[in-house]
């Protein structure tokens, strides 16, 4: 990701969020970590598959260490930053504004490790397609820039706004 997200967490903005982007935020939190923890529990198998079956404890251990996991760390961050921001007071709508955006841009960008490891996941596991569809349906819900980096490129729905198709692009 290309912003960091602390920058996004603790934007300097005097705009409050008001309860549908908190509510709509609140949302998006929730299907983007459910999603995490089906990535998990797929690149848990495919690791066992490789190096044979890890107990709970030392797969914690690897999930905070490993190579192997490491993709899924800007994931695991902006879940921490959507908290941050829901535990500010008030929570600003231009943060939850940055914060959706690079949710987007996460999720659509397949040139990073995250989107071509993102990719493989979709296509190993159904449960991570099933993800996929309600990470994008709480996207459309949240606000986002008009015109950002994270939305300039999804097609327009019926009202001219950004769709959020997050689709990792091949």
């Amino acid at each position: 990701m290309s912003e960091p997200i602390e920058s996004a967490a603790s934007a300097d903005a005097a705009d409050t969020a008001d309860a549908a982007q908190i509510t709509a935020m609140q949302g998006l939190r929730t299907a983007l970590l459910a999603q995490h923890k089906v990535l998990i529990a797929n690149d848990r198998q495919q690791y066992e598959a490789v190096f044979g079956a890890v107990p709970t404890g030392r797969f914690v251990q690897l999930l905070t260490e490993d190579p192997w996991f490491r993709w899924l760390d800007p994931l695991s961050r902006l879940i921490v930053a959507i908290d941050e921001w829901q535990e500010q007071t008030p929570p600003t709508a231009a943060s939850g504004i940055a914060l959706a955006d690079m949710a987007a841009k996460l999720f659509r960008d397949a040139d990073e490790e995250f989107g071509e490891r993102y990719r493989l996941a979709l296509q190993q596991a159904p449960e991570a397609v099933m993800g996929q569809g309600r990470v994008v349906a709480a996207l459309r819900t949240v606000p986002q820039s008009p015109v950002s980096p994270a939305s300039a490129s999804g097609p327009s729905d019926a009202s001219g706004q950004k769709d959020a198709d997050t689709s990792p692009k091949s």
